[in-house]
């Protein structure tokens, strides 16, 4: 019962507050406007003071004002000449021969900051963290679909199988 009060409370309410919103947008007092703008359209009002303009005229300074060009003596500067170092031709990189490889995913553990990859080197399996270096080749990152490797700062990419 008190949800049934309480919602036709509410709705009186409702209907008193929209009932005034129209009252003061369509209904209401609207002769006293416009007879407030008549009367303050009748008063004519004269201005109580004159502004005065001060003109004044600007002339040019010959002379420095700070002084400067006076004190300095203006020194011829001399070109520097800049030997650029001489580009060398890159040293040719070796064919890097990179043993079989095959990658067969991660495991994460709870306590663990590192992922423990499981791959195949030369058809031997290793079990080894990111970052560890196996048979001189650095094991740098593990996502889950690839490996990436490095084999003397040649890095390389590798799918899972």
């Amino acid at each position: 019962m008190k949800k049934k009060y309480l919602n036709i409370t509410l709705i009186v309410l409702l209907i008193i507050i929209w009932s005034s919103v129209f009252y003061k947008y369509f209904g209401g007092n609207k002769s006293s406007i416009k007879s407030n703008e008549a009367i303050s359209s009748t008063i004519n009002y004269k201005q109580k003071y004159a502004i005065a303009k001060d003109t004044f005229q600007l002339s040019l300074i010959d002379r420095d004002p700070f002084g400067i060009s006076s004190r300095m003596i203006k020194t011829p500067i001399a070109k520097k000449t800049v030997n650029k170092p001489k580009v060398t031709a890159k040293t040719i990189q070796k064919n890097i021969v990179w043993p079989n490889i095959t990658y067969h995913g991660f495991v994460k553990g709870e306590n663990e900051t590192t992922r423990l990859i499981l791959l195949k080197i030369d058809k031997i399996l290793f079990r080894k963290r990111e970052k560890e270096i196996v048979n001189d080749i650095t094991l740098v990152k593990a996502y889950n679909d690839s490996l990436i490797v490095s084999l003397n700062n040649n890095k390389k990419t590798i799918k899972k199988q």
